[in-house]
């Protein structure tokens, strides 16, 4: 028995010493979102086994007849039945099809969205009353879909009222983002919205370059263009599904399963003082995005690093 313990306990030290070893400098921090989370060279890595499709920030994410790429209760849910207030799951999903519908069906009017339905995710979150807008026309059928980062105006364009409006927000299928949970952004992970990162597929060994665009889910959520860029340019397969309306709508199907790596390369950000507005413009974003993450990859030595730390 002595031997088989002592055996069990060399094995352990070993798998220890191993992984201390495979992330130079490297410290675990306290999990979040059931994640183990090392930070090395400022910068942060953990892994995932999927990638779920975050799609906000599309002017065609979210319609006044639930004709969007996202289906309208991912963004809201029902006030009633009481039992499903703020809820969109199961028994309460055909609770908020009907809710909304009744309301698209009632003229659509922006000021009584809020007697039915409140956000939990469009125009806010937590069950707040929705703080939602329509583009103007001829888009006048579809909400504003929000991102957490903005970008900043192009020269010459009004400043008042820009990063409410939609050009303001991140393009899921023009710009690679990576969403983080709030809680992410406190000590002693510190990351912050504006930071660029590296997205590598174990299997296949590519890489995608991204910032973080945007806050909620669990660390496993990207927008259309990092999914394509993993698939290797090729935009994430699209199916029907039934809207809230009972119509016929085109929507992007589920996220990527695989073996993700993920680095965030802390105090990148790029923003206005302390607000989630970029200084960047849409057009320099993605250039910007490139060249800091490959800066950075390079810097703490590599893709090999991320994959030897994000494990």
């Amino acid at each position: 028995m002595r031997i088989a313990l002592a055996a069990i306990l060399g094995i352990l030290l070993a798998c220890g010493a191993a992984r201390a070893a495979s992330c130079p400098d490297g410290q675990e921090l306290p999990r979040i979102a059931n994640k183990r989370i090392v930070i090395a060279k400022d910068t942060l890595f953990f892994a995932s086994h999927d990638l779920q499709l975050d799609h906000d920030g599309s002017p065609e994410a979210y319609g006044v007849r639930d004709q969007g790429l996202e289906g309208i209760c991912n963004g809201l849910a029902p006030l009633r039945p009481p039992e499903c207030r703020g809820r969109n799951r199961g028994a309460c999903f055909k609770a908020c099809q009907s809710a909304f519908a009744a309301w698209s069906r009632n003229g659509a009017q922006v000021e009584t969205l809020g007697d039915s339905m409140c956000s939990i995710g469009l125009g806010g979150g937590g069950c707040s009353p929705p703080s939602v807008r329509l583009q103007p026309p001829p888009r006048q059928d579809w909400f504003v879909s929000e991102t957490s980062v903005r970008v900043a105006p192009p020269p010459g364009a009004p400043i008042a009222g820009w990063s409410a409006s939609q050009a303001a927000q991140l393009d899921p299928a023009r710009t690679a983002y990576f969403v983080i949970p709030g809680a992410f952004r406190k000590m002693p992970w510190d990351a912050t919205p504006g930071d660029a990162g590296i997205v590598l597929d174990a299997n296949s060994g590519r890489t995608v370059a991204f910032v973080v665009g945007d806050t909620g889910g669990a660390l496993d959520e990207a927008s259309t263009a990092v999914h394509a860029g993993l698939r290797g340019s090729a935009f994430p397969p699209t199916g029907k599904r039934t809207s809230a309306l009972g119509e016929r709508v085109d929507s992007y199907l589920a996220g990527t399963n695989g073996d993700f790596r993920i680095a965030i390369f802390r105090h990148t950000a790029s923003r206005s003082g302390a607000s989630t507005m970029l200084t960047l413009t849409s057009e320099k974003l993605g250039p910007w995005i490139e060249a800091t993450a490959q800066a950075r990859l390079q810097a703490i030595g590599g893709a090999d690093r991320v994959r030897d730390c994000a494990k």
